[in-house]
């Protein structure tokens, strides 16, 4: 039997090397080409599971719009769909208490109305701004 050299050797590694490179990469692209394949085919078509369930939710809500619709006809069978035009007037509510915080005076104002009551008016001026709440304001007399 012949014996190889130590470069005849080397030059067989390089190629075995080579060989199971490219078989490798050939393989590895091989690999990525089908899930692709198999990625788009799967998706292809199909929505995203957040779009179905939107839909899902949209078609709910549409039947639900309309048995409520069917009660509200069974139930209130006279209803018109008439609106009534309603006018509300702010009204703006003036608390004054003293600095024992016992209530010493109250108004309801219209919109545009001022407080016509003097001694009224002097307990306002005399106070201090504590609050608001809503159309309700409250002031504080401190002696």
């Amino acid at each position: 039997m012949k014996q190889k050299t130590k470069k005849q050797q080397g030059k067989d590694m390089n190629q075995s090397f080579r060989k199971r490179r490219t078989v490798s990469a050939l393989m590895a692209f091989g690999l990525a080409a089908v899930i692709t394949v198999f990625g788009a085919s799967n998706s292809f078509g199909v929505q995203t599971n957040e779009e179905i369930t939107d839909i899902d939710s949209q078609i709910d809500m549409e039947l639900l719009a309309e048995a409520v619709a069917e009660v509200e006809k069974k139930l209130y069978p006279l209803r018109t769909n008439a609106t009534f035009d309603t006018y509300t007037e702010n009204l703006k509510t003036i608390l004054v208490f003293n600095a024992d915080n016992k209530l010493v005076g109250e108004i309801t104002l219209k919109e545009d109305e001022v407080v016509e009551d003097e001694e009224l008016q002097v307990l306002i001026n005399r106070s201090e701004y504590l609050s608001s709440y809503g159309n309700t304001s409250i002031y504080r007399i401190s002696e």
